[in-house]
């Protein structure tokens, strides 16, 4: 089983004279061989609220969140 590290990705949408900033979430597998992480799952565009992200990728860190559930938690994210 691989170690998967959750973290908050930022991301600039630009259209025109006008930009926003959307926060997503990669889920990164730590490899002990070379000591790079690789990103295995990720969701972009989620949320503007870097904070709530923030504690969504922290909660999926501490409960070791398998990433076939990601998708899963980011809608139950949304829908709240």
């Amino acid at each position: 089983m691989m170690n998967v590290t959750y973290g908050v990705t930022e991301e600039i949408y630009s259209l025109g004279h006008s930009s926003r900033t959307s926060y997503g979430i990669a889920a990164y597998a730590d490899s002990t061989e070379d000591g790079t992480a690789t990103i295995v799952a990720s969701v972009h565009d989620v949320t503007a609220d870097k904070q709530a992200l923030s504690k969504l990728v922290d909660l999926c860190n501490r409960l070791e969140l398998s990433t076939i559930h990601l998708n899963d938690v980011v809608e139950d994210f949304l829908a709240s």
